[in-house]
């Protein structure tokens, strides 16, 4: 029987609507495997192409008119966002993976409820984090020791920026629940707009305007709030959200809540972990943070792409995972591996080729490009290691192990890392080693995520553990209850 037979009238919303929803969506569990990731994988990259745009163009704008103070401003204060979102960014994964393995088992109600659950967490998790992010900005800057000619600047910047995290909150559970549904599209085009919009702001507040870095994080604040709210009228309008009285249920919450939570103390940690890595560049003076800075924008690049890729298998396991089709995971697990790869590899070749111009686009300064150059041809040529540790990261994450998931990233890449860091950046004191610490771990986590991988699906004695009978057990459970 197909999915769209399986749905039933219930609450207003009509089973013709859910059939006609469907249809937009991408179905992950039928047709060509390579075919469906990359259709499905590509509106992800874009849009998160387009997210790129409100640091990236920030940055551009702050380099180019105001200087390599404000740029260093800029990157210092970031990270610090990224950390306090961090939880609700691995919530919004958890519920895109809860969504996806209902929708693929078709079970449009139980999706809808996911959906209400998801959007009351956000709304209260968001206006939470915006005031503790707020009370502790100044003393964050402090232990990240950031040199003192910067801080005036940044305070500014992530104070401004920090009336934004409610609307990215909700950005990410939308279009979570989106893509968990295969429509990636929307996500993408609202992003885009978004992307525009962050484009004009500047030019606005920083060129036209001259309010200094602290247009760049108006700028931010106004088209992240734009996507965050246009996204969710689109998901209430899809959905029929407004049509119907909220279900605050329990169940629903806490499957969230226990797929979510290890990705987000996951996020979290990697964040902070992150600090510690941030701490050893700001030791080293205005130059190496401005080629940090700068040198994380160009990373993006190949950065991004991985992250389409390791969402894209994320959903496709999730979908399968609800439709039982656990044959066709494993045929993805090979051919999505070899695809990111291939893919990856070539984007860095080109990235390398055009190292000096790219970093040029951000920063004028020679010493800077100087200390740019130094970290990306220590890390690029290993990029296409962290291709094989999103993709199979993701099939882990998909399958709802996410808590196996956060130990393997915890140990690795947070862990092994400070621990690295801390050798390497002090016995040698320069950018190389800070940059080697990261294919270092990068290699180290994936092995573990292969060999997890392989423990699951292939080891005859581990089949009472087999993820993919124990999550489609789950979910015939929850639809029972």
């Amino acid at each position: 029987m197909g999915k769209a037979k399986q749905y039933k009238k219930y609450d207003g919303i009509s089973s013709k609507k859910d059939e006609e929803n469907m249809k937009k969506n991408m179905d992950l569990t039928q047709g060509s495997i390579l075919k469906g990731f990359c259709l499905f994988a590509l509106p992800l990259f874009l849009g998160s192409l387009f997210q790129l745009l409100y640091g990236t163009v920030d940055l551009l704008f702050v380099g180019n008119f105001l200087g390599k103070t404000d740029a260093a401003a800029v990157g210092a204060s970031s990270i610090l966002v990224t950390c306090l979102i961090g939880l609700f960014t691995g919530i919004s994964t958890g519920t895109g993976v809860v969504t996806a393995q209902y929708w693929g088992a078709g079970k449009q109600e139980k999706v809808i409820l996911c959906m209400e659950n998801a959007l009351i967490l956000g709304g209260v998790g968001g206006i939470a984090l915006s005031g503790i992010g707020m009370a502790l900005s100044r003393q964050a800057l402090i232990w990240l020791n950031t040199p003192e000619n910067i801080m005036p600047h940044a305070l500014v910047y992530i104070r401004i920026y920090l009336l934004s995290i409610p609307a990215m909150v909700f950005y990410n559970m939308a279009s979570g629940i989106m893509r968990a549904m295969g429509d990636s599209r929307t996500p993408f085009l609202v992003l885009a707009a978004g992307g525009f919009l962050n484009v004009l702001m500047d030019a606005l507040f920083i060129v036209v305007l001259r309010w200094g870095v602290s247009g760049a994080a108006f700028a931010t604040m106004v088209s992240q709030s734009f996507t965050g709210v246009v996204l969710l009228i689109q998901l209430f309008r899809q959905n029929g959200l407004l049509k119907k009285q909220w279900t605050a249920d329990g169940k629903t919450l806490g499957r969230i809540l226990a797929t979510g939570f290890p990705l987000g103390i996951q996020s979290m940690i990697l964040t902070l972990s992150n600090l510690f890595v941030q701490y050893y560049i700001n030791g080293f003076g205005e130059d190496a943070v401005a080629a940090f800075t700068v040198y994380f924008k160009v990373e993006n690049l190949i950065y991004l792409p991985i992250m389409a890729f390791g969402q894209a298998m994320a959903t496709f396991t999730g979908q399968n995972v609800g439709a039982e089709k656990n044959d066709r995971i494993r045929k993805g697990a090979v051919q999505c591996n070899v695809f990111s790869v291939a893919v990856i590899a070539c984007i860095s070749a080109v990235v390398l080729l055009f190292d000096r111009q790219l970093l040029g686009m951000f920063c004028k300064e020679e010493e800077v490009i100087a200390e740019g150059l130094k970290i990306i041809h220590v890390s690029f040529p290993f990029y296409f290691i962290y291709a094989i540790l999103e993709v199979t990261g993701g099939i882990v994450r998909g399958t709802g192990k996410t808590m196996q998931s956060m130990a393997i990233v915890i140990i690795h890449l947070c862990v092994v890392r400070v621990f690295l860091l801390g050798i390497l950046a002090g016995h040698f004191h320069t950018v190389q080693a800070v940059a080697l610490v990261y294919p270092v771990t990068w290699g180290l986590a994936s092995l573990s995520f292969a060999g997890y991988y392989y423990l699951l699906y292939y080891r005859k004695p581990m089949q009472d553990y087999n993820c993919l009978s124990a999550m489609q057990s789950m979910v015939k459970k929850n639809d029972n209850a």
